[in-house]
């Protein structure tokens, strides 16, 4: 019983020593999709970028980890086209998407004092996006053959419209829906911090589960794997480190 005491007793000393902080976190993003159709086999999609912009929370221990959670939101890019979907090739089809997310990253987080002023952080966790909005644009091409039997092109087809995200539904312009309701994947990235007040970060994500609504039961999986790069402003300096930077 007495070592439950004292272990209950070091754990809540360590807690005490801890201290939240809080920020706020800006950049860009290139995003890609990795599709794979059956039949078709595996094709990437275009990258494109964008950007995401945040608010989180840190809570700091005196071994160095802390703990963090997000929540922000982001507009991503990219696209693909319909190579491999089918055998019949008279329409050739490019979509391009354009969602807006809502964020909510969290996991953990280790710190390495390097200098005074300098200490280098590596993260890990998951993330969770939940769309709200966006567009996705469709350009085909219809092919037919000439009088000779040599393949032209006959036809072009450009429109576009606002993302309908969840399971497939009518609508009136008789779009279905492009991008399931939400989908989580895991993060993992480095930073660099100046100052304990600023720092710049790289944080590759890559999504788990299918884009496209019916999950992972429909022949083609979408799947989303990104870069964010982006400078956290920190609005306290009064973390507690096991190695503090400044010396």
């Amino acid at each position: 019983m007495k070592y439950w005491l004292l272990a209950f007793g070091f754990f809540i000393s360590s807690a005490v020593q801890a201290q939240f902080g809080f920020y706020m976190q800006a950049g860009g993003n290139a995003t890609r999709l990795h599709v794979s159709r059956n039949p078709g086999g595996t094709v990437n999609g275009n990258t494109g970028y964008g950007w995401q912009a945040s608010a989180g929370t840190e809570y700091h221990t005196q071994f160095g980890f802390l703990v963090f959670i997000e929540a922000g939101v982001s507009q991503e890019h990219f696209g693909k086209d319909s190579a491999g979907a089918t055998t019949s090739k008279a329409i050739v089809s490019e979509y391009a998407y354009q969602p807006l997310f809502l964020n909510f990253p969290f996991g953990i987080g280790y710190q390495f004092p390097l200098s005074k002023q300098l200490a280098l952080r590596v993260y890990a966790g998951a993330t969770t996006q939940i769309g709200i909005g966006g567009k996705v644009c469709r350009k085909s091409i219809i092919y037919g053959e000439d009088s000779t039997g040599s393949e032209v092109i006959t036809a072009t087809e450009n429109n576009s419209h606002k993302i309908n995200f969840g399971r497939s539904i009518h609508l009136q312009n008789e779009f279905r829906s492009d991008i399931a309701n939400a989908v989580w994947g895991l993060n993992a990235g480095v930073g660099l911090s100046v100052s304990q007040q600023f720092e710049i970060t790289a944080i590759f994500q890559s999504t788990l589960t299918n884009m496209l609504p019916g999950g992972d039961g429909v022949t083609e999986i979408d799947k989303l794997q990104s870069v964010n790069i982006g400078l956290t402003y920190y609005f306290s300096r009064s973390y507690y480190h096991a190695r503090p930077l400044f010396h």
